[in-house]
């Protein structure tokens, strides 16, 4: 068994989140369900933020009594030209909110949404809230949410023990460019999201949006067939993938139904399943702009 841990994402609990999620928002009595089963499951963390929608809130009236859940929210991108006094009280009051509807005292990890929040002129007020929240005992770590290594540049990399990027077997550029080396060197945690890139790798080549890239659609395709020949699929595949990857504390995983989650944790935690996806870098996918959903319509 790998070393890396599940994280059970929250954006569809708040959000229609997701470019193959035909669903929308997941209602509240089969979040309730999720939570319980991953609550007696291998799900160790969750995953929220304050720009989820009603996210928070959701999560704070579904969670099952007594639970072990660790919990990591973030801070929004700050639209404000400069940082002041009062914007300071409003990440306070945001802060204090989360906690409020969570129902806890105290988070695992709080992340910016934006890392270039703390590049910015007044970055390092930021910073000093941050730092405070640590000291005060309500954020146990701090960090940041990237795209990509090149977000990292001119950041405290020395202040930070969290940051949250983009990994799959599509998308291996962390590995590739020694983003996830560099961030293990420094002792900071390394949270994987995006393994099934917003579930295009889950969706049949065939259901894919009209606008992407006509060669990634035929690397999808190939993908399965690979899966189908090889008698795993592309679920088994992406997690194998994540559980194969060294320096990962934790994957991040979103799921909108019960059905979903427990077939995820069949395959999670079944050391026979196949999982056999051969040399893994043959399934990167090279082009950036088809990885970055940035970049996709909307």
């Amino acid at each position: 068994m790998s070393g890396v841990e599940l994280c059970l994402g929250t954006a569809q609990f708040g959000l229609a989140y997701g470019v193959t999620n035909a669903a929308g928002q997941v209602n509240r009595s089969e979040v309730a369900r999720l939570l319980a089963l991953a609550s007696s499951s291998a799900v160790r963390w969750l995953d929220t933020a304050q720009a989820y929608g009603e996210a928070e809130t959701v999560l704070g009236a579904c969670l099952p009594n007594g639970h072990r859940f660790t919990l990591i929210s973030k801070l929004p991108a700050q639209p404000a030209d400069s940082f002041s006094a009062a914007t300071e009280l409003a990440w306070e009051a945001g802060l204090q909110q989360s906690l409020r509807r969570l129902g806890c005292s105290s988070l695992d990890g709080f992340l910016l949404h934006q890392a270039a929040d703390l590049r910015r002129p007044d970055g390092d007020r930021l910073l000093a809230w941050l730092q405070s929240l640590r000291q005060r005992g309500l954020v146990r770590r701090i960090g940041v949410s990237i795209y990509g290594g090149a977000e990292l540049e001119r950041l405290p990399l020395d202040q930070l023990q969290l940051v949250q990027l983009p990994l799959s077997l599509y998308d291996q550029r962390p590995l590739q460019d020694g983003t996830v080396a560099r961030l293990e060197g420094q002792g900071i945690a390394i949270h994987a999201r995006s393994l099934y890139l917003q579930g295009l790798l889950l969706a049949p080549a065939d259901q894919w949006p009209a606008w992407i890239d006509p060669a990634f659609r035929q690397h999808h395709a190939r993908l399965q067939s690979w899966a189908a020949a090889h008698g795993t699929s592309p679920l088994a595949l992406a997690l194998a993938f994540a559980r194969r990857c060294g320096g990962l504390e934790a994957a991040v995983v979103g799921v909108t139904r019960e059905a979903e989650l427990a077939e995820l944790l069949r395959h999670w935690n079944d050391p026979a399943d196949p999982g056999s996806i051969g040399d893994p870098e043959r399934w990167a996918w090279p082009e950036g702009n088809s990885l970055d959903p940035r970049c996709w319509p909307r």
